[in-house]
């Protein structure tokens, strides 16, 4: 999720006609978690190509990725999901570089070497194909292991996912030029006070990944719409109708989609999944069990 957008919905959210779509066609071992509640868990850090990447598993069936959104984590971006699919499916949450549980590597953040990163733990698990849902930044490293990796992916569902900035050259660069301190102040309190309960990196590594976050918003392409048409895979595309990215974007992410559904949430905005989580969880329940439909 781009920060430009972001902080825009964030100070004032515009007043748009509420656009009503429907689904269109329809390493380190792992120990129980002392923390966990709901079904039961295993969770741990997990070596994967000397990137550590704090995973949970809860359940057992057809496995199920969670990929959060940016500066979030599987706790906090799937509370309202988690024992919904692990009631009858092996749910596996991942905390990528610097998010949550997850220590920060020391490089860039970027959604090619989450998507990879990913891709790496799913073949350590021995799982794939997965199905895979994620929301926002998630939704964006969703796409990219579903280009570079589709023999992993049997299903993906995306929520608010972008494919670019959409800034010109010249506001990308004055937002580059802000300080870590101006980004979190603009960002909900609540993002800091998650962080600094779970991370291991110390409170006084907020700021770190603040920055590093903002440079990823700044992607200026994040899959192109010609790579989206080589996913054979079926995807379903959600967004919020009050969402940071514009629905066209949406739209066109959708169109793009050999095998693509859409779905708009009424009048709802990014945090679909906090915010609508039983008709989010009916919806994506639906998709993953449907029949694979005809190409378009």
């Amino acid at each position: 999720m781009p920060y430009s957008r972001f902080a825009s919905s964030f100070r004032a959210m515009p007043l748009r006609r509420s656009l009503w779509i429907v689904i269109v066609g329809a390493c380190a071992v792992l120990a129980p978690s002392a923390d966990a509640d709901g079904p039961a868990a295993t969770a741990g850090l997990r070596d994967v190509g000397g990137v550590k990447l704090y995973t949970q598993i809860y359940g057992v069936g057809a496995p199920i990725v969670f990929l959060h959104g940016g500066l979030h984590f599987f706790e906090n971006s799937f509370q309202g999901q988690r024992d919904f699919f692990a009631s009858y499916r092996k749910v596996i949450g991942i905390d990528q570089p610097g998010h949550g549980r997850s220590p920060d590597d020391g490089r860039p953040l970027s959604y090619k070497v989450m998507a990879d990163n990913t891709a790496a733990l799913i073949e350590q698990l021995g799982v794939g194909p997965v199905d895979v849902v994620g929301h926002s930044d998630g939704g964006n490293v969703g796409l990219l292991l579903a280009r570079d990796h589709p023999a992993l992916v049997r299903r993906l569902v995306i929520s608010g996912a972008n494919i670019r900035s959409g800034l010109s050259p010249d506001e990308a660069k004055r937002r580059s030029q802000r300080s870590a301190q101006e980004v979190s102040d603009k960002l909900p309190p609540v993002f800091r006070a998650d962080y600094v309960k779970v991370t291991p990196d110390g409170a006084d590594h907020w700021l770190t990944m603040v920055a590093k976050s903002q440079q990823l918003w700044l992607t200026p392409v994040v899959i192109e719409p010609a790579e989206l048409k080589t996913l054979k895979m079926p995807v379903l595309v959600i967004a919020g109708d009050r969402d940071f990215t514009p629905i066209e974007e949406t739209v066109e992410i959708f169109r793009n989609l050999p095998q693509g559904q859409l779905l708009i949430v009424p009048a709802t905005g990014h945090g679909t999944f906090s915010e609508r989580p039983a008709f989010m969880n009916e919806a994506i329940r639906t998709f993953l069990e449907q029949p694979v439909p005809a190409p378009r």
